[in-house]
């Protein structure tokens, strides 16, 4: 989870990511903002968001209200900017495949430098600056 207004961002590791992942996530969510009644996320089209059982846990968190992204438009999601970004200096052609462990801790320790905010992520996924998803963020 990226926040658009300090860039904190927060994960769950795992190897595979389910609905119970999702669902895990969406209670870390409203855990972490317990003051907050109503929490946007934004949400692509991937199929697990419309599970019965994700759709379930959503009526029991109701400060959660999911904003459903067109469909192939992974640009207007800042996530995936920070996947591109991770992608690009942990993962992209690394020598690390048969040492799982380390490659997880790469990953992980590269993701934790911004638990506790970040303008530069801001910055590089859009939501800071001069773009249109950072003006809309102001002006919300």
């Amino acid at each position: 989870m990226l926040n658009a207004l300090t860039g904190q961002v927060d994960y769950l590791d795992n190897y595979i990511v389910g609905r119970a992942k999702v669902i895990e996530m969406y209670q870390l969510i409203v855990h972490r903002y317990p003051d907050f009644d109503q929490i946007f996320v934004a949400q692509d089209n991937w199929s697990i968001h419309t599970h019965p059982d994700v759709t379930q846990a959503l009526q029991s968190l109701p400060q959660i209200e999911p904003v459903w992204l067109p469909t192939y438009s992974p640009w207007l999601n800042p996530i995936e900017k920070l996947w591109r970004w991770l992608r690009q200096d942990v993962l992209k052609m690394h020598r690390l495949a048969a040492h799982w462990a380390l490659l997880r801790q790469k990953v992980n320790t590269f993701l934790d430098q911004f638990s506790s905010g970040s303008q530069d992520l801001l910055h590089y996924v859009g939501l800071a600056g001069d773009g249109k998803l950072a003006q809309a963020i102001r002006s919300a």
